[in-house]
């Protein structure tokens, strides 16, 4: 089924899911660049954030594809690629594809990344200081919902909702 936005319910099985996807594409393509490389250990948080997010909250945003931001600890000196967006294919489900979406059977993955402060702060409390930074991603990010989606222990967790006008 192709549409624009599908608008079924996103589940924890899909978070976990999305989770699963994210964690691959960083291990088969952003940890083999020479940047990428040093960020390897460095994961502190994977989100689902944008438009997926916003629909995982209200259930009736709908969804053209699905956002996943990967949060590493800073300090190997050389930003984590923050331009780099990595897609991947969700895979045939209830959620059809974008008409657009050319050579995916399912809704498409982008999976993007930032190196972050955090020294001796949690992922947690690291994200949400980035997303009160003034970065054009953190401003934007921080117009919708962000859902935890790993580690484990914040899996599912709104860890940011927009505040309201």
């Amino acid at each position: 089924m192709e549409a624009e936005r599908s608008f079924e319910t996103l589940t924890n099985d899909d978070l976990a899911r999305l989770s699963e996807i994210a964690q691959d594409v960083l291990r088969n393509k952003a940890f083999r660049t020479p940047v990428g490389r040093n960020y390897k250990d460095r994961l502190i948080l994977l989100a689902l954030c944008q438009g997926g997010a916003q629909h995982y909250v209200d259930g009736v945003t709908g969804v053209k594809d699905l956002d996943v931001w990967a949060f590493f600890r800073g300090g190997t000196g050389k930003p984590f690629p923050w331009r780099a967006r990595w897609s991947a294919d969700f895979g045939p489900s209830r959620f059809g594809r974008h008409p657009a979406d050319e050579g995916y059977l399912g809704r498409r993955v982008d999976v993007m990344g930032r190196s972050i402060p955090a020294s001796d702060m949690t992922g947690e409390r690291a994200v949400l200081a980035w997303l009160h930074g003034r970065s054009k991603s953190a401003r934007l990010l921080a117009k919708r919902p962000v859902i935890a989606i790993f580690p484990q222990a914040l899996f599912g967790k709104l860890l940011w909702s927009p505040p309201h006008a």
